[in-house]
C-alpha cells in the first residue's frame, strides 16, 4: 500500500494559504529553462543588433577612409612643400566636364594647361581621381592623354549628378603641380529616375 505524505513546511514557516496546494515535484517558478532561456535570447538579440550596426556602418557609401592615411600623415611636410612648389610654377588650369554622360555613365573630361606665360603646356602627363562628395568611398581614377597642345583629355564614371572634387597631378620633367578642383556637374540624361 502506497502512503501518501503532504509537504510539511519547515519550521518557522507561515502555513499555506487554502488554495496554494502544488503537485508534488512542481517548482515554484515554473520550469527551470525559463530564465536561462531569457538570458540567452536576449544575447541572441545583441548579437543580431551588432551584426546589423556592423553592415549599415561598413556598407554607407557617403563614408571612406582615406587611402594610405598613415604614410600621407607621415609625408605631410613634404606634401605641403610639393604644394608650395607646383603654385611656385604659376601654371594655369581650366577644366570642363561634359554636362551629360553617354549610356555607360562616361563623361569627357577635359583639362587645359598653361604655363605662367600664357603658352599651352605640351608634353606633361596628368593623372586624375574623383570621387562624388556624397560618394566619398566610390573613387574614379585616370589617365589624361594630350588631345592638343596644353589639352588634355580623359573618359570618366561620372554617373551621378551634383558636386564632385577631382584631385590632379599634372607632371612635366622635374615639374610636378598637384591641384585639386570641385565641379558642380549636371544630371545624366540615362540615369534611372
Amino acid at each position: 500500500m502506497t502512503q501518501l505524505t503532504a509537504k510539511t513546511p519547515p519550521p518557522g514557516s507561515p502555513p499555506p494559504a487554502p488554495g496554494d496546494s502544488q503537485p508534488e515535484g512542481e517548482e515554484k517558478y515554473g520550469p527551470a529553462w525559463v530564465w536561462p532561456a531569457i538570458v540567452v535570447g536576449m544575447l541572441g538579440v545583441q548579437i543580431i543588433i551588432c551584426t546589423i550596426s556592423f553592415f549599415v556602418a561598413t556598407s554607407d557609401p557617403s563614408q571612406a577612409i582615406v587611402r594610405d592615411y598613415h604614410t600621407k600623415a607621415l609625408a605631410w611636410d613634404e606634401h605641403m612643400a610639393e604644394l608650395r612648389a607646383g603654385e611656385a610654377l604659376g601654371w594655369n588650369v581650366a577644366l570642363v566636364v561634359a554636362e551629360s554622360a553617354d549610356m555607360l555613365g562616361d563623361r569627357t573630361v577635359r583639362l587645359s594647361l598653361k604655363d605662367a606665360q600664357g603658352e599651352p603646356l605640351t608634353g606633361a602627363s596628368v593623372s586624375v581621381v574623383a570621387f562624388h562628395l556624397a560618394r566619398a568611398s566610390q573613387v574614379v581614377e585616370a589617365e589624361l592623354k594630350e588631345a592638343a597642345p596644353g589639352e588634355y583629355v580623359t573618359q570618366m564614371k561620372m554617373r551621378k549628378a551634383g558636386l564632385w572634387e577631382l584631385g590632379f597631378v599634372a607632371r612635366r620633367g622635374e615639374d610636378v603641380y598637384p591641384f585639386t578642383l570641385k565641379q558642380q556637374v549636371g544630371a545624366d540624361r540615362w540615369a534611372p529616375r
